[in-house]
Formats: structure tokens, C-alpha cells, sequence
């Protein structure tokens, strides 16, 4: 997992190849000139009972926020329960296990890469507050 500024996106372009391509994609609000796929979502953060892990063995999830801002806890995926793949064929599954790990806070100006094999929850309340938070995923 890497949590770091926005600015800093394109110094991870060796890990995270097109690194630079989507910090630029970022900057200019052009989600398709990333090369990749681009979800832009807006949320509610949620109570820990309503949240749940996820993991994917072959693409990393990279978390940029835009707005707002979230607890994602990040866990080794030993420590959990597997459950149901995740739909529509996508890359991972779900898994079962209350929030643990580290909590991470994701906050505008910031991303937070997770990478294959790494299991997280996203959407967390901070101090059990509602907020919501606008990101792109990549």
C-alpha cells in the first residue's frame, strides 16, 4: 500500500506504469486520457457494520480523492473469511472480518494504491462521523 500527495503520483510511474498519464488525466479532470479504467464516485462514508474487504490478485486499486475524505483499513487477506467473487467477473473477491489492520485516511489532495494481494475496506467514518468523500478509482 502507498498513501501519498496527488503531486507525487508520477515519481510511482516505475510501479505503476501510466502513473504520470493519470496524475495529468487527474489535474486536467479528464478521466479518459488515463489509458485505463475510471470510475468517478461520490459517497457516504459508512459505519464499520456496513462496510466490507475486498481483495484483487492482479490489478492494484488506485484511490484518488478529489473531496472529502475516508477511513480505508488495509489488512493481509490471511486474516479474513473469503467470500463471493466480486461481480461481473471483476479482478478479486469479497471478504468477511471486521475493520482491522491499519486505518488509513484518505483525504483530498491524496491517493492510496493497494496492491494485488492486499485486502482493504473502504468507506470508513472518521471518529464515527458521516462524510462523504468524491474520488476517482483507477
Amino acid at each position: 500500500m502507498i498513501i501519498d500527495t496527488i503531486s507525487s503520483l508520477p515519481m510511482y510511474d516505475t510501479i505503476m506504469p501510466g502513473s504520470g498519464r493519470i496524475a495529468t488525466a487527474y489535474k486536467n479532470r479528464r478521466p479518459g486520457n488515463t489509458g485505463v479504467e475510471v470510475w468517478e464516485e461520490t459517497y457516504q462514508t459508512k459505519p464499520d457494520e456496513k462496510r466490507r474487504f475486498e481483495v484483487h490478485y492482479r490489478t492494484i486499486d488506485l484511490m484518488i480523492a478529489r473531496s472529502g475524505c475516508e477511513v480505508i483499513h488495509i489488512c493481509p487477506m490471511e486474516d479474513l473469511q473469503p467470500a463471493e467473487a466480486l461481480p461481473n467477473g471483476a479482478d478479486g473477491r469479497n471478504l468477511d472480518g471486521a475493520p482491522q489492520g491499519s486505518a488509513v485516511l484518505l483525504k483530498a489532495g491524496y491517493f492510496c494504491a493497494i496492491f494485488p494481494g492486499e485486502a482493504y475496506m473502504a468507506g470508513g467514518q472518521i471518529n464515527g462521523e458521516e462524510t462523504q468523500i468524491n474520488k476517482w478509482v483507477v
